[in-house]
């Protein structure tokens, strides 16, 4: 029976991690929009807590509601800004269905002796609660990467209206965690041509510079956080146990991975914002 439940859980996680990567490293190689946007207000956001997302229009704070009815006054074009949304409160759902599997996993090891026989099983249920919110997080960050688009598809006109260059980002999920990759129109840039073309602007280039660093730093944090998770397989399923003192590494290595997992996501959250904030430098100051 356990067998079957890890089979059926790897086959779901795989195929959703395929298709959707799929379509996530797709770039639109395409011009921007064909209307004329240049009396409307500039949209931006910002990610929060728990991926929860404000808006801004024109620097005055917005509801997804609010942006949703605006986009949608605009009739030339298709914004699909609310169905995007709505996917990503899926996803939303299913990653909190997973934390609730994966706390009450973490809670029962640290409340419980678990006999070495019962080892295994608490590492297939806490494995479950990870295959949760890994669908929650892929099915947030592909409906993310599309409502950023659909802004950038937006501001691109409202800044140029598609005839000079405009800046803008694009967040795809690497092997070591979420890359930042910086386009001008259709074409993306390398990171020293990046840094080229901050040149003319002194303050963006200063925030440039920490987002790369900070980059880094997110790469040691995701590459600590995968060997640790390995540890524990092998720890809990690749060999035998031949007695209780297994918690005694389960336990400490289990609320490491916690922490440097909870470390990554506000980490790499404030490194997007503040690539944002970069890109608005550039494009509008």
């Amino acid at each position: 029976m356990e067998k079957k439940f890890v089979k059926f859980v790897l086959t779901v996680f795989l195929t959703l991690c395929i298709s959707i990567s799929s379509a996530q490293n797709t770039q639109k190689s395409r011009n921007y929009f064909p209307g004329n946007y240049s009396n409307q207000p500039i949209i931006t956001l910002k990610e929060g807590f728990f991926n929860k997302t404000t808006y801004y229009l024109d620097g005055e704070k917005s509801s997804p509601k609010e942006v949703t009815a605006f986009l949608n006054s605009l009739k030339n074009e298709d914004f699909k800004f609310q169905s995007y949304q709505r996917k990503k409160n899926l996803g939303m759902g299913i990653r909190v269905s997973g934390i609730a599997v994966t706390i009450s996993s973490i809670a029962y090891l640290f409340t419980n002796d678990i006999p070495p026989a019962n080892v295994r099983p608490w590492f297939w249920a806490s494995f479950g609660g990870g295959v949760l919110q890994s669908t929650g997080n892929i099915l947030v960050a592909d409906s993310e990467r599309r409502i950023q688009r659909t802004i950038n598809d937006f501001n691109a006109y409202h800044y140029s209206g598609g005839a000079d260059a405009f800046l803008s980002m694009d967040i795809i999920d690497g092997f070591l965690g979420p890359k930042i990759n910086i386009y001008e129109g259709p074409m993306q840039l390398e990171k020293d041509q990046v840094l080229t073309r901050f040149q003319s602007n002194p303050e963006a280039l200063r925030l440039y510079e920490q987002v790369l660093k900070r980059e880094k730093v997110s790469t040691v944090a995701n590459v600590a956080n995968s060997a640790l998770g390995i540890g524990i397989f092998f720890l809990a399923v690749g060999f035998e146990s031949q007695s209780s003192s297994q918690n005694d590494l389960l336990i400490p290595l289990t609320f490491t991975g916690v922490g440097l997992n909870i470390f990554s996501r506000f980490y790499e959250r404030k490194t997007r914002n503040l690539t944002r904030d970069v890109l608005y430098k550039y494009n509008y100051q």
